[in-house]
């Protein structure tokens, strides 16, 4: 008996030292290596060279973080930063981004792109070297000017460059080019782009985009003084004098200030919605809005009698369009607005429906100005 339970005591002894030794057989196997290491996890230090962090599972490296190596910690920063816990990860990955590897930041990297966090990643750039494409991801957020690059790096990022010539259907009515200073607005540009020609407005054809086209701080966007989004659109000119002329009309996505549009340019910002889009795309149609416009527009606007837009007329009642009624557009003007159907519409409160009544107005506005571009045009002789 005394003999049967000292064999168990060394069998016993011999399985606790190897259960501490480099030299365990479940340490040779990858299988069987997690769970051991979670059981142990100071078994770590003698099979160190032979274990590899990042093909181990999460509550393995859950288990080996506890023994607080900065390589273990960092691989729990990606952990978490991989189940989205962005906050959690990040106390792990400042205080051990010194010692981390090239790839173990490299992966981190690419998470925190995924997860568009542009502080974490602009930080991590600050004090670890990152590979181009990444570098060109955060000078493309900041507006970096276009010569930075060239234009394969720009499509590495779903973008076309300035100086690339642009090509649209010959059906087109209205060509746009559309343009960005920053990298956060391509992902909604194209989905603007995707959602439009599924459904086109007025008809097929009303107007064909460009993909995005990154002109970074040429034209310095800023807010004005109502809050409009103001653009330099002389300064672009002046950078790239054969970009504009390509399109009849532009889009430009900026980071912030009100939707609008001056001429031929459209400013949008990078909250911008589907439903603000389609109602600026019919101010390049020449459509007023429906609600008051500033005192300073009223002034000029209001003044005189007339059919100044596709929706809006200004003056008596009796002389306008059959069928309109009272709008509020010049409610700040000397002389009554009129728009042509009772109730809101998309002029008016941006997420109502474009009704059959607008639609046929906007493509008669529409019909219009190509006619009166193809007189131009042929005039100039452009036309083939």
């Amino acid at each position: 008996m005394k003999t049967q339970v000292k064999h168990s005591l060394i069998v016993i002894s011999c399985l606790f030292l190897m259960a501490q030794s480099g030299h365990h057989p479940l340490l040779f196997s990858s299988h069987s290596q997690a769970a051991f290491l979670a059981l142990h996890p100071h078994s770590f230090y003698q099979a160190q060279s032979r274990i590899v962090l990042h093909a181990l599972p999460d509550a393995t490296i859950r288990s080996l973080s506890k023994l607080a190596q900065p390589e273990i910690a960092f691989e729990w920063a990606i952990r978490l930063a991989k189940q989205g816990l962005y906050t959690r990860s990040r106390v792990y990955w400042q205080r051990y981004l010194n010692n981390a590897s090239q790839a173990q930041v490299i992966r981190l990297v690419a998470l925190l792109k995924a997860a568009n966090d542009i502080s974490a990643i602009a930080l991590i750039a600050s004090k670890q070297p990152l590979p181009m494409h990444y570098l060109d991801w955060l000078s493309l957020h900041r507006g970096v000017l276009p010569s930075a690059f060239n234009s394969e790096r720009l499509a590495a990022h779903n973008m076309s460059s300035p100086l690339d010539s642009v090509t649209f259907a010959r059906e087109c009515i209205n060509r746009v080019l559309v343009l960005t200073d920053h990298l956060a607005a391509v992902k909604k540009l194209k989905q603007f782009k995707i959602r439009y020609t599924s459904a086109p407005e007025p008809s097929v054809w009303s107007y064909c985009f460009s993909e995005p086209i990154y002109i970074g701080d040429t034209m310095q966007c800023t807010p004005d003084n109502s809050q409009f989004a103001y653009c330099d659109v002389a300064a672009l000119k002046r950078a790239y004098p054969a970009m504009l002329p390509q399109g009849d009309k532009a889009l430009m996505m900026t980071r912030q200030g009100n939707a609008n549009v001056r001429g031929d340019m459209m400013t949008l910002n990078t909250q911008s919605q589907y439903a603000v889009f389609m109602h600026e795309l019919m101010h390049f149609s020449g459509f007023e809005d429906e609600y008051s416009v500033p005192k300073q527009k009223a002034k000029w606007l209001c003044q005189r009698a007339g059919r100044h837009a596709p929706n809006l007329y200004v003056g008596e009642l009796n002389d306008a369009p059959k069928g309109w009624v009272k709008s509020n557009t010049c409610n700040y003007g000397a002389l009554q607005a009129y728009k042509p159907s009772e109730g809101w519409s998309i002029m008016e409160y941006q997420t109502r429906p474009l009704t059959a009544q607008y639609r046929r107005l906007w493509q008669q506005a529409i019909n219009a100005q190509h006619a009166k571009r193809w007189v131009k045009s042929e005039r100039l002789g452009l036309t083939e």
